[in-house]
């Protein structure tokens, strides 16, 4: 699987934690001290679809300026009676955003496609977000069911 898949995938698997109307993410417990305060998540269609395209939406504030970072996402899928993990993803903050990214209001808008090898089913999983000096930018957990359009 080329990086390109591996991060389209990673951005599907993260607009699923963006189902605000479900209720189905939150912030990681002992989540302190974070420096990005979101203000909506969401995405379009909801839930997202396999094989379909999705709008994602994100608005906050950021505390303070981040001029390198790391994701973290952690991924599982239920299957067979238990969650079973899925490859971790890693990486820079800056692939996604232009750095240095300024303290203030922050958008970040994109569409995925969810790709159509996706299986259906449950998936859960943590997002954690860090800056330049591994200070918590922000931290979300998920869970979420995913299925074809009918």
């Amino acid at each position: 699987m080329s990086i390109k898949s591996i991060t389209s995938l990673v951005l599907v698997v993260l607009s699923l934690i963006a189902i605000t109307s479900a209720n189905i993410w939150s912030y990681c417990p002992g989540n302190v001290d974070s420096t990005f305060e979101i203000d909506t998540l969401t995405v379009t269609p909801d839930p997202p679809i396999i094989g379909k395209g999705a709008f994602v939406q994100l608005s906050g504030n950021l505390n303070q300026e981040v001029t390198e970072g790391a994701s973290i996402f952690s991924l599982q899928y239920y299957i067979d009676g238990g969650w079973r993990n899925l490859p971790t993803f890693k990486n820079n903050v800056c692939s996604l955003l232009s750095c240095p990214v300024q303290p203030g209001p922050l958008n970040f808008n994109t569409t995925i496609k969810v790709p159509f090898i996706t299986p259906p089913g449950q998936y859960q999983g943590t997002l954690l977000l860090t800056d330049q000096n591994n200070r918590n930018i922000s931290c979300l957990t998920f869970q979420t069911t995913m299925g074809y359009s009918i």
